[in-house]
This record gives structure tokens, sequence and C-alpha cells, in this order.
């Protein structure tokens, strides 16, 4: 029977939580949040599970400026669904919450791509670093404060930014670390951070802790000479904004540091001309750090 006109329209997400590390199986009694977010402020609602694992949250609004996150905590780790909308033509949304066994052993950890942009401006430079991380397990690999990921970061490394796939990184001894559970499949780590340089050639070190089956590098294409050990120039490529310089090799050994050796680095500074959000911001953007592997046109 159709709603009479003007009618409130009641929203339902519901799902099941289902343990995918073998044998695959649903959990029963297992708390599950459901966080609403509307104009940055939140409220909470909680359910169990059934014996079949099946959850369910009724009543909820529909329409407005406002998403939904489950959340529910397995074996020490948070696991959270995407944002979820509801909408008055689609009220109802079913959305399953998988979860993993946990392992300690970092072991079985690859990094198939690693690519960096380095952004040149006159007296300065941007590095932003993109780092693929890939768990082919079916257990989430969690760390410990005592024991983080780590990413190394070059002296005088300044206003260090967190860009993507951190959840509480750390700043200390001159390296970045974090905590981060990973997940099955792969997951990415950006970053970005400046460097003043203070003569025409510089020197930018970038260490491997977790080693990267391929390597990417792109400079800005404004008349700087790039090069650096163990990685071949790949003449030039046209990006979103510009051309760059591409460098890449591979394989690189876990704790190997590979420099990147920059000749003809503009010094008078010149306002930071807003090129630096450019080349991440690319990387970030539909997947595009993959497609940098074989980019049309690139010169060989």
């Amino acid at each position: 029977m159709p709603l009479p006109s003007g009618a409130a329209v009641e929203g339902e997400i519901r799902g099941q939580v289902m343990v995918r590390t073998a044998p695959v199986h649903p959990i029963g009694h297992q708390a599950v949040g459901l966080a609403i977010v509307e104009r940055a402020v939140s409220s909470e609602r909680r359910a169990v599970t059934d014996a079949a694992g099946a959850f369910r949250f009724a009543g909820l609004p529909v329409g407005g400026i406002r998403v939904f996150v489950l959340q529910t905590d397995y074996a020490g780790v948070r696991y959270t669904s995407d944002r979820i909308v509801l909408s008055p033509s689609a009220p109802a949304r079913t959305v399953d919450l998988a979860v993993y066994a946990s392992s300690p052993d970092r072991s079985m950890l690859r990094a198939p791509l690693a690519l960096a942009v380095v952004d040149v401006a006159r007296g300065a430079l941007r590095v932003s670093v993109v780092q693929r991380l890939e768990n082919p397990t079916d257990r989430t690999l969690v760390g410990t404060p005592q024991d983080p990921l780590n990413f190394p970061l070059p002296p005088h490394a300044q206003s260090v930014s967190f860009l993507a796939g951190w959840r509480d990184p750390q700043i200390a001894n001159g390296r970045i670390t974090d905590a981060v559970p990973l997940l099955p499949g792969h997951r990415e780590v950006a970053y970005a951070y400046g460097l003043e340089p203070h003569s025409a050639q510089i020197e930018v070190p970038w260490t491997f802790p977790y080693g990267a089956q391929d390597v990417e590098v792109l400079v800005t294409d404004a008349g700087v000479r790039a090069a650096a050990d163990g990685l071949t120039a790949r003449g030039s490529v046209q990006g979103p904004h510009g051309r760059f310089l591409r460098l890449s090799g591979g394989s690189i050994a876990q704790g190997r540091q590979i420099v990147l050796r920059l000749q003809r680095v503009p010094l008078d500074r010149d306002p930071w001309p807003g090129a630096a959000a450019v080349g991440l911001a690319a990387i970030l953007a539909g997947g595009l750090a993959l497609s940098w592997r074989r980019p049309a046109g690139a010169s060989a």
C-alpha cells in the first residue's frame, strides 16, 4: 500500500557479520554500531547479531546531508563499512561486514608498488609518496605501538602531511610510524613532505623498509635533470597539469635505499604555485598510480 502524500519515510540498514578467515562462518552475538553523521554532529545506535550473524537497524532518518557508517570490533581490530546514504527512493540497504582473524606475523607483507612525485618550484621541493602494501593472507596483519609500520623520512624533511591510508601516524626519530592493521588485500599509504634546496644540486634519499616490486618516480619537467642508481630514465610523460620526467625500476630489496639526484634546481624562492597538491591528487584520483606503469605516449 503506498504511503500517504507527505508521510515520512523510515530507513533501514541490515546485513550480516561474517568471519572471512577459513573456515568462513557468520558470527553470532557480535556487537555492531551504526554511526549517524549529519553536519559534523554524530550519534550512534547499537545492535547485536543473531545466531546467523544478522543485524538490523530500523526507523532511520532518510534524506538530508546525512551518512551512516557500520562498525564492529573483532579480534582486537575495528572494522568499518564505507559511508552509506539512504534516500527516499532507496530507504533500505543491505550492507555486510567482513571480519578476519588477526595475526602479528607480518613476514607475508608485500610492497608491490612505490610511487613518488617530486614537484619543483623555485627554492622549494615537495615530495609526495604513495606506497602500496599487500596482504595476501586471509588474516588481518596487526602491529603494535612497539612494532608499528615505519617509513623513514629524508634528513631535513619539512611540513610532513598524511594524505591517505593511516590510522594514527606519528613522527619520531626521522620516520613515520603507525600501528595501522592491514586487512587482506591491498592498502595504500600516502604522505608528503617539503625540502628546501640550498644548491642547484640536491640528493633525496628514499628508504624502502618493505622493499618494492616496482618503483616509479615522476619529477616536474622544469629544466631539472634527474637520475637515481637502480632506476632507469624513461623520458617524460604528460600528467594532468604538465609534463613529468619519469624514472622507474625494480625490484628493490627490503631495507634498501635509493638516492634521487637532482641538478639545475632553481633556487630563487617564489610563492609556492600549488603544484605540490597536483601531483599527489592525481595519483590518488581514480587509481592513477597504477596507470603510470605504462603511461600512454611515454618516450623511451
